[in-house]
């Protein structure tokens, strides 16, 4: 992507911008009902491997820890596809491997980050936290590597840093929620976040790519 093309995009989100938390989540929601089995059986399978690994010492935890960014961008990929009414496959649930490199790159730097800050400060990590999160979305649609996407994320959340902390402090929430029942609504909470910050997604920046 060329250097004025990140400018742009740095761009997004102008003074008067308006976060739409209830729009949406409305509108997240219908997107996870055009595939709602698909997604809950992903997530089921996604879940169940995560917990097997990190229910084994050291090694199973890396591993967890290794693919879990390219693991779940699965979801990213499929709710990128049908928001622009493409059609999906069950393999595009895997696709997020494609994107293994970055998206570890990103986990980890971003792990190292918010630790960090969280340990001196607390506020430092938190604002990181909030700051990156379209991160995932910019190296899947713009094909950015993990920090050019990182420091495109942070800055153009910071110009509404704390509309865009409200709005994951809600799906915190509803995610919080969805671990009661021995966390089976995580099942349906995790890709309706996905959903609802693909959405985001598309408000904030628009969607550039037509196929992943």
């Amino acid at each position: 992507m060329a250097e004025g093309e990140l400018i742009n995009l740095t761009e997004a989100m102008p003074a008067d911008y308006q976060i739409k938390p209830g729009f949406y989540l409305k509108s997240g929601w219908e997107l996870l009902k055009k595939n709602f089995l698909g997604y809950i059986g992903f997530s089921l399978v996604a879940l169940f491997l995560q917990l097997a690994l990190n229910s084994q010492p050291a090694i199973g935890q890396l591993v967890s820890f290794v693919i879990s960014g390219a693991l779940w961008a699965g979801l990213v990929i499929v709710s990128l596809k049908m928001i622009q009414e493409q059609p999906t496959q069950v393999n595009d649930f895997t696709a997020g491997f494609k994107y293994f490199l970055p998206l570890l790159l990103y986990s980890v730097v971003s792990s190292v980050f918010i630790t960090a800050g969280l340990i001196l400060l607390i506020l430092p990590g938190l604002y990181l936290v909030v700051g990156y999160i379209f991160t995932t979305w910019l190296i899947i649609d713009r094909r950015l590597d993990f920090w050019p996407a990182m420091e495109i994320s942070r800055k153009t959340v910071h110009k509404h840093w704390f509309e865009v902390f409200t709005f994951a402090l809600l799906l915190l929430l509803i995610n919080l929620g969805g671990m009661l029942c021995l966390g089976l609504g995580l099942l349906v909470t995790v890709p309706w976040t996905i959903c609802t910050l693909t959405v985001a997604y598309q408000d904030v920046f628009g969607i550039r790519s037509p196929s992943y």
